[in-house]
């Protein structure tokens, strides 16, 4: 018997990232032991008060269905969030609650994008953004972030990639795999550029809490683009809570509207008691926030110090997430040369730059959501490896 996968599937892998993380975990399993920098998770635990309220709406019986565009309650909860943090001002009618950012970046491109259409995304970028426009049938184009930009997008790049038939255009700020963020001149050239069209803007911004410095800038905030935009964002980062699977966007009630719609052929709704400790989680913070983001923030220095004190390795200090996106070029490796290379011989584990798009060749994405014992080890062996290369 011979199983075709549907046309869509064709040429739809799973992830690097996860098959790398899967790699990691079965050396670990066999005792071996791992530096890891590969994951885009915080290695903090959620906070206590956000799974006290969790345990409690539980013991109160609120474990019926959703609505599916997530509980009154929580959406106006983030309606308050998003005009008190980003200045977008939303009703709880124009706000969606999803299973994780994730689920609302499918649902922003499977529900807008027809086959023959064209998306721009960032490269490099998160690899959902290069994978899910082909699930749609859409063309994939790509506007580079280069470290000699400060990785910020090239206007006039950005003007020949637009054509009659580009229906999107994906913003990450803060980016993963960068950690960079989106200068407020820079967004509002983008603005300019698109004030006079049809193109919707997907603007992930789930790394907007950690940031060190000068916050980033909600695309959706700028004159005239609340209209066009659909903004991302979630409780995986910020909180510490990613296997809590909860997100949300928003943009206008006549785009939601549809977007629910798919949205609960998916999933019918979120999970109830999730979204009410998450309620709690928005208007209770207790400071674990701003603890962790501390935290990141003394780590990022060290290691971004550390490595450009290197001939071999250097870096542009990130603005936020809790990536580095090192520069390997000078090692002569490609970059899933100098991740295996690493992982045989020193046990440390990086996402190779080239998951990412073409212009992650020469760089590997260090996650620094990992502990300063681990940071200390990896410093040892670049030092040596740096030593090694003469």
């Amino acid at each position: 018997m011979k199983i075709e996968r549907a046309d869509r599937m064709k040429g739809v892998e799973m992830s690097r990232i996860r098959a790398t993380l899967t790699k990691c975990n079965e050396m670990k399993r066999a005792g071996i032991d791992l530096a890891m920098f590969t994951v885009g998770q915080p290695d903090f635990d959620t906070p206590q008060y956000i799974k006290d309220a969790c345990e409690a709406s539980i013991e109160a019986g609120h474990t019926a269905y959703a609505e599916t565009p997530g509980s009154l309650e929580l959406r106006t909860a983030i309606a308050k969030k998003l005009k008190r943090d980003n200045n977008l001002d939303y009703d709880p009618s124009e706000i969606s609650v999803t299973t994780g950012a994730a689920q609302a970046a499918f649902l922003g491109m499977m529900t807008w994008l027809n086959p023959g259409d064209e998306i721009i995304i960032p490269n490099p970028s998160y690899n959902i953004y290069s994978t899910i426009p082909l699930i749609a049938g859409a063309t994939v184009k790509t506007y580079e972030l280069l470290e000699e930009n400060n990785f910020q997008i090239d206007l006039e790049q950005m003007k020949s990639l637009i054509t009659d038939k580009t229906k999107m255009i994906v913003l990450l700020t803060p980016n993963n795999p960068i950690g960079s963020i989106l200068e407020k001149d820079n967004l509002e050239g983008l603005a300019e550029i698109l004030k006079d069209t049809d193109i919707i803007v997907l603007c992930d911004e789930v790394y907007e809490r950690l940031t060190y410095g000068e916050p980033a800038v909600s695309f959706g905030s700028l004159p005239g683009m609340k209209e066009r935009t659909i903004t991302m964002n979630g409780f995986s980062k910020a909180f510490s809570m990613t296997g809590w699977r909860l997100g949300y966007f928003a943009a206008p009630k006549e785009m939601v509207d549809v977007m629910n719609v798919l949205s609960f052929y998916m999933t019918a709704c979120g999970v109830t008691f999730t979204q009410d400790a998450a309620v709690v989680a928005l208007e209770e913070e207790d400071g674990s926030l701003e603890k962790m983001r501390s935290e990141f923030e003394k780590r990022r220095n060290y290691i971004v110090a550390e490595i450009n004190k290197t001939k071999h390795f250097s870096a542009l200090m990130p603005k936020g997430a809790f990536y580095v996106f090192m520069n390997i070029k000078k090692t002569g490796m490609t970059s899933g040369e100098f991740t295996d290379y690493m992982l045989d011989n020193y046990r440390c584990s990086f996402i190779p730059g080239d998951v990412f798009g073409s212009a992650g060749e020469g760089f590997v994405r260090l996650s620094y959501a990992s502990s300063m014992e681990n940071l200390e080890r990896l410093v040892v062996a670049l030092n040596d490896l740096d030593a090694k290369l003469g």
